[in-house]
């Protein structure tokens, strides 16, 4: 028997159809079934329009798709042999802004999709309280981007060689007050403890001594079982280059030398069904982003003690994203205290007429790597092509040669299946660029 689910509080749509057996997901197909083709529609175009275009890819974490661009173009710029200078500041504020993007992506995931998602798996009442929480959050980081952006999501703020935001102190005192109001709440709502605490955590058991949103959720995974189930291949892959993350690909704790060159993508299996997303594979393999990945990278004792405990499991996965969270919060606050407003917002280059060449812009987006490749020749986009997340996680491949959701899902139930699901923090729109 075959069912399609419709997949909700996820960005975008997307479709599952699972062939269970005993009542069990023998086999899923994932479906993407929009066709947006902003690949295509930047062919023909200026360069310097794909600064305002590709930030409207996606409505959560359109930043990331505008440092992709920058990072694409400027490496052309490099590779046509123009080099581009950007000040310590102008990197600061784009690593800044892009955290803050992350940060607001991770609470509404949290309290907008997990608690609500994992009361529902549990028949439990649901009030709605954690959406108000998530959307609270989501907004002091959203005001923090846009003293920077000057908006948010769509903004086009980075611009070849910088920024084109000049702030003042006042301006940074602002962003400081958001970014302080951000943790007090993360600390006395989410965590119950302070966030250094909380980092400070070397086995789960740390989590039976106080109680707050973090230790509901880790409680309710137990309870749902999701320690045992939701396994995909316990390998990892980190492209992007950031004070926070390093390029990197894990086999289970192994750490392995990474080149982006080895990314291919291939069509989606879906069987009398179309789907307008294509699979990402690094040397042949299908590779889990985000942050259990890059969590795991950094070697942190907890999250040692959970994988070493759970593997990659859909708890491991969950509170790995949890511990991101706090990460980047501290990151934040120290790129705001190291900004030097004296600096140059930009430093001019060359006409982007006299550029020849392509280049290659990754960002580490909430979910994983976004990888932006670009082809120019006189300023002109001759093509441009972009692989997200969304497509390493939740390609759609066959029974002999699953992905990671395809594998995770595998002999659960339909409810644990959808929760299961939407661990890896599904992003249809940017998946079907």
């Amino acid at each position: 028997m075959i069912t399609k689910e419709l997949i909700e509080r996820i960005e975008g749509e997307a479709s599952l159809y699972l062939k269970m057996k005993d009542k069990k997901v023998d086999f899923a197909t994932v479906v993407f079934p929009h066709f947006r083709g902003m690949e295509s529609i930047l062919e023909g175009k200026n360069v310097l329009d794909a600064l305002v275009l590709t930030p409207r890819i996606c409505g959560i974490c359109g930043h990331a798709h505008l440092m992709a661009t920058v990072r694409a173009i400027e490496d052309a710029y490099n590779n046509a042999g123009f080099g581009v200078q950007i000040s310590k500041k102008a990197a600061k504020i784009r690593e800044f802004t892009l955290i803050m993007e992350m940060i607001q992506n991770h609470f509404k995931w949290l309290y907008m999709v997990i608690l609500p998602e994992l009361r529902k798996l549990l028949g439990e009442e649901d009030t709605h309280k954690s959406q108000l929480k998530g959307a609270y959050a989501a907004s002091l980081a959203s005001k923090a981007i846009a003293l920077f952006g000057g908006q948010w999501p769509h903004s086009s703020y980075m611009v070849v060689g910088g920024i084109t935001a000049d702030p003042t102190y006042i301006e940074l005192l602002q962003a400081q007050n958001h970014l302080e109001k951000l943790v007090d709440f993360f600390e006395k709502e989410t965590l119950g403890i302070q966030i250094e605490s909380f980092l400070s955590f070397e086995t789960c058991r740390d989590f039976n001594t106080f109680s707050s949103d973090v230790t509901e959720v880790e409680s309710k995974l137990l309870k749902a079982k999701m320690h045992r189930m939701g396994f995909a291949f316990d390998q990892f892959l980190i492209l992007g280059e950031h004070g926070f993350s390093k390029p990197m690909k894990l086999k289970r704790t192994r750490i392995l030398n990474v080149d982006a060159k080895y990314l291919t993508t291939e069509e989606a299996y879906t069987p009398d069904v179309k789907s307008y997303a294509k699979n990402a594979l690094y040397n042949g393999d299908y590779y889990e982003t985000g942050p259990l990945g890059r969590m795991m990278a950094q070697g942190a004792p907890l999250i040692k003690n959970f994988h070493r405990r759970y593997k990659d499991s859909a708890y491991t996965r969950v509170m790995a994203r949890i511990y991101e969270l706090a990460s980047v919060l501290e990151y934040a606050r120290s790129l705001l205290g190291e900004i030097d407003i004296s600096e140059e917002s930009v430093v001019k280059s060359v006409d982007i007429k006299k550029i020849n060449a392509i280049g290659e812009g990754i960002v580490e987006a909430p979910r994983g790597p976004l990888i932006h490749k670009i082809s120019i020749k006189q300023g002109i986009i001759k093509e441009y092509s972009i692989i997200t997340p969304t497509q390493f996680n939740i390609g759609s491949s066959t029974q002999k040669k699953p992905t990671p959701v395809q594998k995770a899902i595998q002999y659960s139930s339909k409810q644990e299946a959808l929760f299961i699901f939407r661990t890896f923090d599904v992003c249809s729109v940017c998946t079907t660029h």
